[in-house]
């Protein structure tokens, strides 16, 4: 058996999958529960639990993915930094897919979904999916952060009846039921956070040279060279709280910022 892990903690929900390198339809073991705050402290409990559940040792693990985010700055990086150590760690590839694609994953029918996750300060971070027929999910939008009534401004425009999901809406709910109207279906509370098998799921959809499509038919060694531990990087829209207090700190002072994220004081934009 050649086994891949799938971890997320963008949300307040750790959520771990085991698929199977081999079959795309195969979830062998997946747990999401609400960890507030404690994702640090459980998620390679819960990664050591799950394999031993579904009668893996670390050694049958071939590659590891995770989500990139956007979502809880802390939360993402407690996920990419695990998955870069757990892929470092036993020389697997590592491959990555957005949080709000393994939402997506989620809905309960075909058709628009649209994504929006909470991004703290009246913002969210919105996507928007085409859910086939077939089950596959396509990403129709790029990850940015935008207030509620610009993304349902935006979304109604498209004159399209859809799916609405994500966190975002425990707080913002009211602005797209307003905006959207009768255009707008909204998915149960339970669905707005990924699960292990919608990360499983995200994993197998996502493309590009790094995706798990481009190295499961390579060598170990390929594999690993191809989508290395090192290369993959979260999801940021923006700047952190913590990040733009720096950045105002370094300008009262005239001194260079120094936060370690590419942003306009050198040059780059704040994604």
């Amino acid at each position: 058996m050649r086994a891949f892990v799938a971890l997320d903690t963008a949300t307040e929900q750790v959520a771990v999958g085991v698929g199977d390198v081999d079959d795309p339809s195969a979830v062998l073991a997946e747990r999401s529960f609400a960890a507030p705050r404690a994702a640090n402290e459980v998620l390679l409990l819960t990664v050591e639990g799950l394999l031993a559940e579904a009668g893996l040792r670390a050694t049958d693990v071939a590659a590891v993915a995770c989500g990139r985010g956007p979502g809880s700055f802390t939360g993402v990086r407690i996920a990419v930094a695990t998955a870069k150590g757990m892929a470092h760690g036993l020389g697997v590839p590592l491959v990555g897919f957005g949080t709000s694609d393994a939402i997506a994953q989620r809905a309960s029918r075909p058709g628009i979904v649209g994504v929006v996750t909470d991004a703290m300060r009246g913002e969210v971070y919105p996507a928007l999916f085409e859910v086939g027929h077939d089950g596959r999910v396509a990403r129709l939008t790029p990850d940015r952060v935008a207030t509620p009534d610009e993304v349902a401004r935006g979304w109604a425009a498209r004159g399209e009846r859809m799916l609405v999901t994500g966190t975002g809406l425990a707080k913002h709910r009211e602005v797209f039921e307003r905006v959207l109207g009768d255009a707008a279906e909204f998915a149960d509370e339970r669905t707005w956070v990924p699960d292990g098998a919608s990360l499983v799921r995200a994993a197998w959809s996502s493309d590009g040279d790094g995706a798990l499509r481009a190295v499961v038919g390579l060598s170990s060694g390929a594999a690993y060279a191809a989508a290395h531990p090192a290369v993959l990087l979260p999801v940021y829209t923006r700047l952190s709280d913590a990040e733009e207090a720096e950045r105002r700190r370094a300008a009262a002072s005239r001194e260079p910022g120094s936060t370690g994220v590419a942003g306009p004081l050198e040059g780059g934009e704040a994604s």
